[in-house]
């Protein structure tokens, strides 16, 4: 199935806040390279606003684990949650620890 015209989202979109590069990705296509070559329609993001977002992993400061939240936009974040759910969150804005799950 084709998806029609497919662009590469630049790094300058992802150092937008989180709350606008959240609303922005609905409805945009992820293509993962592992394995078979996949497409998924993003269709639900969150959006962790920083240090001063309780929910957010950055809220507790800069740490080995929150380390890539607080570098360069646009690079990926990933955790394992309850042992079992891997969490593939993309860091956005300007090194401020913001960052939206998809």
């Amino acid at each position: 199935m084709w998806f029609g015209e497919l662009i590469k989202l630049d790094k300058d979109f992802y150092q937008q806040d989180a709350k606008t590069v959240a609303k922005a990705l609905i409805g945009k296509r992820l293509i993962t390279n592992i394995g078979s070559k996949k497409i998924s329609r993003i269709v639900e993001t969150e959006a962790y606003l920083g240090p001063h977002d309780l929910a957010c992993h950055s809220a507790k400061g800069l740490t080995t684990r929150t380390k890539v939240m607080f570098g360069p936009a646009a690079k990926t974040y990933v955790y394992l949650i309850y042992g079992i759910h891997t969490m593939f969150n993309i860091v956005t804005g300007n090194s401020d620890g913001q960052a939206v799950l998809i």
